[in-house]
């Protein structure tokens, strides 16, 4: 019996430390208010730029909540009672920010409590109220923008960071003013900036933080959240309206536990001054669906840029609307041609069309030419001249005839030859010409009436070796002869024509197959010099027209091209 006694007063003194530790370890942090520091975040609501690199701001935030912490009891006769727990609270965090590198940025905010009051506790098992003046738990916050959505102050478009907030137990939390333990909460910042300055952010994370069973409500690790804007009023001057909504919502509860969702509306006005100070002034509604909803709240803050510093320029250059002066859509930061208009693809600089041939300079392979947009603004060249463009022309310093064909005339002088390019055609056995010959003897005539130099031509027949000697003979004489009155007869002079057949011995290619006999079947264009004293004009024998079949002409009707003699 002796060993019992202490043995007793042991366990009841545990049982009793126990009841006081789970009275005062059910306290939590009623605070839901938690600001950020940065000159241009939204109150509560964070935006994903961090400051410049080793730009840093400081200020205060002031904050008044009536009821934060409101308990619902029943009375002996059912009925319900209010109790505030925490009926006023004002708060003031101090806070410091720092950007690095212009990706990061750190800071810290010491809250710490001025005034408190409220009911007394007795309905929780405690007397008397919760203090008045203590610390809440520090906060370590930490920003870094995401590769290609870091944004610049004075940049519009969509912008995103990390967040990783840590939470020590530096506060009272028989006050409700801290967790009693380390938190953390990591967060996803997403946000936007329109070019009017108009700021739409989002935050959403992960608030870690220990489980606490406070008079039949868990509370233990959330979900924050928030969304804001903020709106230029009076961009010049620097004055802003802000908004935003933020919460949290509970991850956990107990069965038959309605889930909470501490959640307030604030709005505000904001003055970006012109000494590198930020003034914002507002209140707040809650929503009153939780534990942490305060009914009403006020808040006010200052936060100081030194003037030296990068972020007060960039501040700056914010409240600066961005100018367009020749209103093309690219403000003149931007707008490499600010005084001409200009499409945003081009830095803002105008379409220029040097040569005026409807192809832009970027596009136009020849700025200064005239040209189409099939050839890349490049004229059609035509060096001869002809009609023909050079990248067509097989023969583009040669000006084409009438008939010529790629660019290259159906005849040209080389040598003492004229060269054709397309053989002369008679009807089958005959020295009738065919149609489809007649634009190659035009272009003959045209370079004879061109070229007076040229007193003799002598016009050559020649056949292949089918058929005899004799026949082969007449007949290319025949129809050298043809071709020389049709040169007559389109007004080249006769005493410069002459003509002579050759028959077949003089080939030029093989005469066993087809390709060889085609060629020797030709018809030769010979430049004679002038005759010498008392030689004859033409080196043959008749020099007169050689005889014609009955109704042979030289410029008969079309017809089929001639088979092989």
């Amino acid at each position: 019996m002796t060993r019992s006694l202490p043995t007793a007063l042991a366990l009841a003194l545990g049982l009793v430390a126990a009841s006081a530790a789970t009275a005062q370890d059910a306290r939590f942090d009623a605070q839901l208010f938690r600001p950020s520091g940065a000159p241009q975040d939204i109150v509560a609501v964070g935006q994903s730029r961090p400051l410049s690199h080793l730009s840093a701001s400081g200020g205060f935030y002031f904050s008044f909540s009536i009821n934060p912490l409101v308990l619902v009891t029943r009375n002996g006769d059912s009925s319900k009672k209010a109790l505030s727990l925490v009926g006023n609270r004002l708060q003031l965090d101090a806070m410091a920010n720092v950007g690095l590198l212009d990706w990061v940025e750190v800071g810290v905010d010491m809250p710490l409590i001025l005034f408190q009051g409220g009911d007394n506790l007795e309905a929780i098992g405690t007397e008397g109220i919760v203090d008045g003046y203590v610390l809440g738990d520090l906060r370590l916050t930490t920003k870094m923008a995401l590769p290609g959505l870091r944004r610049r102050a004075e940049d519009s478009g969509w912008g995103a960071a990390l967040t990783f907030n840590l939470g020590l137990p530096t506060g009272n939390q028989d006050a409700f003013a801290s967790d009693g333990a380390v938190t953390y909460t990591p967060g996803l910042i997403v946000d936007y900036r329109f070019d009017t300055g108009l700021l739409l952010s989002a935050n959403a994370g992960f608030w870690a933080r220990p489980d606490r069973i406070f008079n039949g409500v868990k509370i233990g690790d959330m979900a924050p959240f928030g969304i804001a804007a903020e709106v230029p009023l009076l961009r010049s001057v620097g004055v802003t309206a802000v908004g935003a909504v933020h919460g949290a919502v509970a991850l956990t509860k107990l069965p038959g536990q309605a889930r909470q969702i501490p959640a307030e509306l604030l709005l505000g006005l904001r003055w970006y001054s012109g000494l590198g100070l930020t003034f914002t002034v507002g209140g707040g509604l809650g929503c009153g669906c939780s534990l942490q909803s305060p009914q009403l709240s006020f808040f006010t803050s200052v936060i100081w840029v030194p003037a030296v510093m990068s972020e007060y320029a960039a501040i700056e250059r914010f409240k600066e609307p961005p100018r367009d002066s020749d209103g093309d859509g690219v403000t003149d930061d931007a707008d490499a041609c600010p005084d001409e208009a200009g499409p945003e693809s081009r830095k803002g600089c105008p379409l220029r069309d040097s040569d005026g041939d409807g192809v832009t300079d970027d596009i136009d392979a020849c700025p200064s030419e005239v040209g189409t947009a099939a050839r890349s603004g490049c004229p059609i060249r035509d060096n001869d001249q002809d009609g023909v463009a050079n990248e067509d022309d097989k023969c583009p310093d040669v000006p084409a005839g009438p008939h010529g064909k790629n660019g290259c005339p159906l005849a040209r002088i080389q040598g003492n030859k004229i060269l054709i390019l397309e053989p002369i055609n008679f009807a089958t056995d005959q020295d009738i010409l065919l149609s489809e010959s007649l634009p190659i003897l035009e272009e003959v005539s045209q370079m004879l009436k061109t070229h007076p130099e040229i007193k003799r031509l002598l016009v050559e027949g020649h056949t292949d070796s089918r058929s005899s000697d004799e026949y082969n003979l007449e007949l290319s004489r025949r129809r050298a002869a043809s071709i020389r009155t049709y040169l007559e007869e389109s007004g080249v002079e006769p005493e410069r024509l002459c003509s002579q057949g050759f028959g077949r011995s003089r080939p030029v290619a093989d005469n066993k197959n087809e390709e060889g006999m085609a060629l020797n079947r030709r018809v030769e264009f010979t430049v004679l010099p002038p005759p010498a004293a008392g030689e004859p004009r033409c080196p043959e024998e008749p020099s007169e027209k050689a005889p014609r079949k009955k109704g042979v002409k030289a410029t008969p009707p079309p017809a089929k091209p001639a088979p092989k003699p």
